[in-house]
């Protein structure tokens, strides 16, 4: 029998790519977001979810993808990051859990994790100084008291890049080295020889989405899937190779600037939980970065 997924923020990055992935392996699937995406191939309809549910009838799993864009707009837009990222998940989980919906996929961060040069694990302590990652750790703790059969799992993601991405860090660096703007390094105060700056998970956005489908297969399949995994390549990239293999693909000199100041962290996911879950394969990064770079 056709699995049923509904997708919501199906217009997002990680959602038009998710939809497409599904669509072409012939599943059924039905896409949510602020305005309907009439170019995507799969069915989509237009959702506010700050003021409204999904139709979950009929689905074997509800993957919530929906972000706020005011993240960086604390407190003029607290109410909508919030709204968004907190209760709207809410929203959709209680129509999922209504109609019987088996599993429910929730897209959180690995920026809740308080700042660490170590690997991160699912169980390193989180941090609430910040508004995005407030309002992710938030989300996570009220969708873990939904009283229901229905498996509830989180999946914090960890520089989600790829085609057609025009905002975050890689599409920012792609900027830099073509218009010959240095890339800043910052040391690791721990390491006074390391040159290369942050270090930093960055995952192409199809193993993401690989990821992702494995783990909804396992969930609906009655398998075990934690409340929390990171989802992330397993290879940690500098910020000198990040610019280096982006300036070979453009056949452009990079440039550097080392600063004298030490950064406070890196971002680096520990991904063994994730590796004991499924069989994750996961795209050269140079390989990834040409296809991200040839999508500009």
């Amino acid at each position: 029998m056709t699995t049923r997924t509904i997708v919501l923020g199906a217009a997002g990055f990680i959602g038009r790519h998710l939809c497409r992935r599904l669509d072409a392996t012939g599943e059924n699937v039905l896409g949510f977001d602020v305005v309907s995406a009439a170019d995507e191939p799969v069915e989509s309809r237009a959702l506010d979810v700050t003021n409204e549910a999904p139709d979950c009838a009929g689905a074997d799993a509800v993957i919530y993808l929906s972000q706020s864009p005011h993240y960086r707009d604390f407190a003029e837009r607290g109410d909508h990051l919030f709204e968004v990222n907190v209760t709207g998940a809410l929203r959709a989980a209680v129509a999922a859990r209504q109609a019987g919906v088996k599993t429910f996929l929730y897209a959180s961060t690995g920026s809740v994790y308080a700042p660490s040069f170590a690997p991160l694990r699912e169980d390193a302590p989180v941090r609430r100084d910040d508004p995005y990652a407030l309002s992710k750790i938030t989300a996570e703790n009220a969708l873990d008291l939904i009283d229901s059969p229905m498996r509830v799992a989180h999946f914090r993601l960890f520089g989600a890049f790829g085609p057609d991405q025009r905002t975050m860090l890689v599409p920012a660096i792609i900027g830099r080295v073509q218009r010959g703007d240095p890339i800043t390094l910052e040391r690791n105060p721990e390491d006074p020889s390391d040159e290369d700056g942050l270090r930093i998970s960055l995952t192409f956005v199809d193993d993401v989405v690989d990821c992702l489908v494995a783990l909804r297969d396992r969930a609906i399949a009655g398998q075990d899937v934690p409340g929390v995994v990171n989802v992330a390549a397993p290879e940690a990239i500098s910020m000198r190779r990040l610019g280096g293999a982006i300036a070979e693909h453009l056949g452009i000199e990079p440039r550097f600037e080392l600063l004298d100041r030490p950064r406070s962290s890196d971002f680096i996911a520990d991904t063994t939980l994730l590796e004991s879950l499924i069989e994750a394969r996961f795209t050269d990064f140079d390989t990834a970065i040409g296809k991200t770079v040839a999508s500009l």
